[in-house]
């Protein structure tokens, strides 16, 4: 996995850190754009390779209610948005319990029919 720091560096050491005077050499420029190219591509298949979650429950009122998803994230970082609604359509109030690769625990003070999707997003760590 290619982060941007090894980006950043192969870039500074092909034109800015090489020592003065000298031309940026032409193999050197390529195999920095080549990683730059990489880097995007690995990006790109983190975000677009992984789909939309779905996660559907029916809570019941006081009690922790599992949100499971339908595919398990890789890790935790997605982004969820949950909605419920009770018998008559109202929006119900629900309380976020914890969060993991494969479910999500929530609560309501109502029995609501709930529904989750999540987007991933890429690990800020290996940016």
């Amino acid at each position: 996995m290619i982060t941007y720091y090894q980006v950043l560096d192969k870039i500074v050491s092909a034109l800015t850190g090489r020592p003065s005077g000298t031309r940026v050499e032409p193999a050197d420029h390529e195999i920095a754009e080549i990683m730059i190219l990489d880097y995007i591509e690995q990006l790109k298949n983190q975000s677009t390779g992984s789909t939309l979650r779905e996660a559907h429950a029916s809570a019941i009122a006081g009690v922790n209610c599992n949100l499971t998803w339908n595919l398990a994230f890789p890790d935790s970082f997605y982004s969820p948005v949950i909605n419920g609604f009770d018998s008559l359509g109202n929006p119900v109030e629900i309380y976020f319990i914890s969060k993991s690769t494969t479910k999500l625990v929530v609560k309501t003070l109502v029995n609501a029919t709930l529904t989750a999707i999540a987007f991933p997003y890429p690990n800020p760590n290996q940016l």
